[in-house]
């Protein structure tokens, strides 16, 4: 007795949306332990880069023999380095601008702001020649998580740490 067998037996339907199902769950499952990691590299990452560009701005002043300013913009999350003799409105007067990644969920800072309206959330860290800071304070970034890291810039020598 031979029996046959129909060679053209494919998936249900049925079975496909319970491997889907499965699927979703499982995602559903992982993503949250994903988010974290992400956060925290974004987090590191953009404190390490704010640390480097106000390094960069007492590099400035001492190699060059003038004043430079690291502005961070606390509301719109953006920082300006640039001289101090040039104002803030001339656009040819900042030596460089970035925006801050978007993930970051706040930014805080104690420096002083030296401006009022559009630019009341710029605060300002300015270098001398000698390389020492005018003040000294921090900057604080936060992820949407809560989680925290610290800049701070150190009394008297300027040295910058992330806390």
């Amino acid at each position: 007795m031979v029996i046959m067998m129909n060679k053209n037996q494919g998936i249900t339907l049925i079975e496909l949306i319970v491997v889907l199902a499965v699927i979703g769950v499982l995602l559903a499952v992982i993503s949250p332990g994903i988010q974290q990691p992400i956060q925290e590299a974004v987090l590191r990452t953009e404190a390490q880069r704010i640390a480097q560009e106000i390094r960069l701005t007492q590099q400035l002043a001492i190699t060059t023999g003038m004043d430079y300013c690291f502005e961070i913009h606390v509301n719109e999350k953006y920082y300006n380095i640039r001289p101090k003799n040039t104002a803030i409105k001339l656009k040819n007067g900042v030596y460089k601008k970035e925006y801050l990644n978007k993930n970051l969920h706040a930014v805080k800072c104690n420096f002083p702001s030296l401006y009022s309206g559009e630019y009341a959330g710029l605060k300002v860290l300015t270098y001398t020649p000698t390389g020492i800071p005018s003040q000294t304070g921090s900057i604080e970034l936060y992820s949407k998580d809560g989680k925290k890291k610290t800049i701070r810039v150190a009394v008297g020598t300027g040295r910058v740490r992330i806390q």
